[in-house]
């Protein structure tokens, strides 16, 4: 892809996001799907498009919403239900197509431009990765608010310190 396709696809996702990117060519890994033909996010190599940061974002999209859970006091039950509620793959496919990030995910060009449930699910966690790995858990609550990933009952003026730290 041509750089100024690249700068325009991120400088997109960043606007939905609400977030800009320190090292922006993680966000361009994270909007590779496997079997994409992009290899190479300047020196690192992408493999399996954006599966790696899918795993760590999956794990930080589950830990902010733990550490929410642990400092407001519900039950286990409700954590549980608020975990499958949020992190579905269903509700990340669902969130990522009304933001429209779909138009921004460089698929398998077997899939001729059609991005499946999964890879969307798996863009949405690879983008949560990116912001983590470029930032800290308090811009990965600030971006969760902003595409909607917060449970219904959630007022999203609180933040992670606020809550954990008693601001």
């Amino acid at each position: 892809m041509a750089a100024n396709n690249m700068d325009t696809i991120l400088q997109a996702v960043q606007d939905i996001i609400g977030y800009r990117f320190k090292e922006r060519l993680i966000l361009w890994e994270a909007m590779q799907a496997a079997g994409s033909n992009v290899r190479y996010a300047g020196d690192r190599e992408i493999m399996d498009g954006n599966k790696r940061l899918a795993v760590i974002g999956d794990t930080v999209l589950q830990l902010v919403l733990a550490e929410q859970w642990y400092n407001g006091g519900t039950s286990r039950e409700q954590f549980n239900q608020t975990l499958s509620q949020v992190a579905s793959n269903a509700n990340l496919d669902r969130i990522g197509r009304q933001r429209g990030l779909q138009r921004f995910v460089n698929g398998n060009p077997s899939q001729r431009q059609v991005v499946s449930p999964i890879t969307m699910a798996a863009t949405m966690e690879a983008i949560i990765g990116a912001v983590y790995l470029d930032n800290d858990l308090e811009q990965v609550w600030e971006v969760m608010q902003t595409l909607g990933l917060v449970p219904p009952s959630h007022n999203a003026r609180e933040s992670i310190d606020d809550q954990a730290y008693g601001a």
